[in-house]
């Protein structure tokens, strides 16, 4: 569940910022940068968005348990899911950069671009 979430919201923040940086890209695209520079950037954000929110969900998930562990005196019987922790740390972040490359695209119409006279 909070790797749907934590998807949900790195799709949400990375739609934002391609829909506030769109006339930037058609500036890049009219000095000449390629066409898949928008599916990386897209991807890039979504990856740093997810891998943030994943390593913060997990610190503030741990945090709270370990000090739960210690303060009950279950530290011989506590069992941490590590293998679960790792792939969470790893799967959702990529899956979020590859949704995102996948799902943007790599042209934008071409648009008139006004002076500010």
């Amino acid at each position: 569940m909070g790797a749907l979430i934590t998807l949900s919201a790195a799709g949400i923040t990375t739609g934002l910022s391609m829909a506030d940086s769109r006339k930037d890209h058609v500036t890049l695209a009219g000095v000449g940068a390629a066409p898949r520079l928008r599916k990386a950037l897209a991807g890039s954000q979504a990856l740093m968005t997810a891998g943030l929110g994943t390593v913060l969900g997990s610190l503030a998930g741990t945090i709270p348990a370990l000090l739960l562990v210690t303060a009950t005196g279950m530290t011989r019987t506590a069992v941490v899911p590590w293998l679960q922790l790792a792939a969470l740390l790893l799967a959702v972040p990529l899956t979020g950069a590859a949704l995102a490359w996948l799902f943007t695209r790599a042209k934008l119409p071409v648009s008139r671009r006004e002076t500010g006279t």
